[in-house]
């Protein structure tokens, strides 16, 4: 079995005296994956309830964020499968690669969204019907060459139309959008098996703000994939095309919702955003208004994925040994160099410890969000084991040569990105409306990959006997709050109202001690990196513990939230240069620390 490092618990916000308890649970997965934290009822209770039901609820894994050849970008790589086959392979089924051989993931998820983007969503595809109109097309011609020179030339045409925001109005028309968002609907109906795997209805809304003071070539991008419940959807996606703001986003879902329609938007990619996520579009000031609209739509926030992590980086948090995991720093751009994203308003925690003084401001807290990982995968598939690596996107990075190269399309090098993550929930039952619910309350986690289950909750001057069997589980949900809960006490964020954050080490395996910085000392590495192995005999399988905040003043608000990390293990590219018999590239680490992250739970002083 994969072994756990240790857990490094972050206090983002500022902390104080006090009483403030925090206490959690997690488990690493096995090899063979068979252990459950929690016991799991193994009969129908009633005719509502599935057999994997359980009140203190299960852990369940997916990927919100799956591309096929119905995204353009999939589409000009030469990805040919289809969300059917996304959701195969979710399932566990092998399905085809643009390497030629078959893809399949190691262990089925759990729960799945294929988000084909809004713009020219299943458009490109019609151009292989011949009896469809599209086909005869300069455009089509272009785009299905086999002289990738070609194609790619097309393929800039499509994203520059999508940056700014210029349709192609054949590739645009109302009627053919609703007819293949129909299908989009249909196919996550089809696969939907309450109890075993759940699907959502749901597409990305792709889309980003131009750099005019660059080039029109550059994007800042804002994507967000939009998650149906199911059942009762939208007649047509709104698209980017039909507004770049996500303000503007936000007032139609709130119309959507009006007439039943349940629905959130998750935001990703906020690393590449060149500071744009978490701010106004426009760049004024957040008003209470905007705060809302953001809070009401945007209950959790994707903060790792293939293109890399936008949890931090080292600028903002100078003091985080581990703050430089798996960097992905750059806007979307076709010019050379590719120009680096801004990191401030581009990353989650400082995010959150802005929206501690927006809300003293305003009231109101525009970022009170929980985490999850997806994979934006654009094979109809996401690769998120290190060593089932099978790149992100077509002939884009289908082997290991061609992933290890120097450069590729889009001026960065294949090895830059990352084989992750996942997105973990605590539902009562894999259902689409135990697992949406999980989603809306932020009762959620991510990982980079590995199935680590993580638990967390808070409360005040909780007694608990034993963290043994399940009974302390029920006295945590009746007494405490999960991860991404809030409670209310009256005080207020301190009289200076700057955020603050701090990381305290918390429990760890092996005899190693915490010097006076408070720093812990490294675990370890059994990597054998030629072999791409690992010996596995350091670190511990669970941990379980209460922690008693030693700095709480119940005067200043403040969030928590834990980051669990494993022992190194081999990275993806030291894989694939084993494969190859050659040295792993020096660019990017040989090895990785695997990790989770809870969402936060917020103490608010007043």
């Amino acid at each position: 079995m994969k072994y756990l490092k240790y857990l490094l618990w972050f206090l983002l916000g500022l902390l104080v005296l006090g009483s403030f308890t925090i206490f959690w649970f997690f488990k690493l997965r096995s090899t063979e994956h068979a252990y459950i934290d929690a016991p799991t009822l193994t009969a129908k209770i009633d005719t509502d309830q599935t057999a994997d039901y359980n009140e203190n609820r299960n852990a369940y894994f997916g990927d919100l964020h799956i591309h096929t050849s119905w995204s353009f970008d999939a589409f000009v790589n030469n990805v040919r499968t289809t969300p059917d086959d996304a959701y195969n392979f979710g399932k566990g089924e092998p399905i085809d690669h643009v390497s030629g051989k078959k893809i399949q993931i190691k262990r089925p998820l759990d729960f799945m969204a294929v988000t084909d983007h809004d713009k020219y969503m299943g458009m490109l595809v019609q151009m292989l019907d011949k009896d469809h109109p599209l086909s005869q097309s300069s455009l089509a011609e272009e785009l299905t060459s086999m002289n990738t020179e070609i194609s790619k030339k097309s393929f800039t045409k499509i994203i520059f139309s999508s940056t700014m925001s210029w349709p192609y109005e054949e590739l645009n028309q109302e009627e053919d959008k609703r007819s293949i968002w129909q299908r989009m609907v249909q196919a996550a109906d089809r696969h939907y098996e309450p109890g075993k795997f759940t699907t959502f209805p749901a597409y990305e809304w792709s889309t980003g703000k131009p750099n005019w003071l660059s080039s029109r070539r550059e994007s800042q991008h804002i994507h967000r994939n939009i998650i149906f419940k199911g059942g009762k959807v939208s007649g047509v996606p709104y698209s980017g095309f039909n507004s770049r703001d996500p303000e503007n986003l936000w007032a139609w879902m709130d119309k959507e919702r009006a007439k039943g329609i349940d629905l959130l938007a998750i935001p990703h990619n906020a690393n590449k955003s060149n500071g744009v996520m978490y701010n106004t579009f426009n760049g004024d000031p957040i008003t209470t208004e905007y705060a809302e609209s953001r809070s009401r739509n945007e209950p959790i926030n994707e903060v790792v994925q293939m293109k890399g992590q936008s949890m931090t980086h080292p600028i903002l948090s100078p003091n985080d040994e581990f703050a430089d995991f798996e960097l992905y720093h750059y806007t979307f751009s076709l010019k050379k160099p590719t120009p680096i994203s801004q990191p401030k308003n581009s990353y989650a925690r400082d995010a959150l410890k802005e929206g501690l003084v927006y809300e003293q401001s305003l009231g109101v807290n525009p970022f009170k969000f929980g985490f999850i990982g997806s994979s934006d995968g654009h094979n109809s598939a996401g690769s998120t084991d290190e060593d089932n690596y099978f790149g992100k996107i077509g002939i884009n990075d289908p082997t290991p040569e061609s992933r290890l190269a120097e450069v590729a399309f889009g001026n960065l090098s294949p090895r830059l990105r990352s084989a992750a993550g996942l997105a973990g929930v605590w539902a009562k039952e894999n259902t689409r409306e135990a697992i949406f619910e999980a989603m809306q309350r932020k009762e959620t986690f991510a990982t980079s990959g590995p199935r680590i289950k993580l638990r967390f909750f808070a409360a005040w001057d909780m007694k608990i006997d034993s963290l043994s069997g399940n009974n302390w589980v029920s006295q945590a949900y009746k007494n405490g709050v999960p991860m991404g809960s809030v409670q209310k006490i009256k005080g207020y964020l301190d009289k200076e109202g700057n955020p603050q954050e701090k990381i305290y080490e918390v429990i760890w395996a092996g005899d190693r001690v915490v010097d006076s910085n408070g720093k812990l000392p490294a675990i370890g590495n059994t990597v054998d990196i030629p072999n791409a192995s690992y010996t596995n005999d350091i670190g511990a399988v669970s941990f379980q513990t209460i922690w008693t905040d030693p700095e709480f003043n119940a005067s200043q608000s403040a969030f928590y939230y834990l980051r669990v990390l494993e022992i190194p293990t081999p990275r993806w590219t030291t894989y694939d240069a084993k494969t190859l018999g050659v040295e792993p590239p020096t660019d990017v680490p040989a090895t990785i620390q695997e990790r989770a992250w809870s969402s936060p739970i917020w103490y608010n002083s007043k």
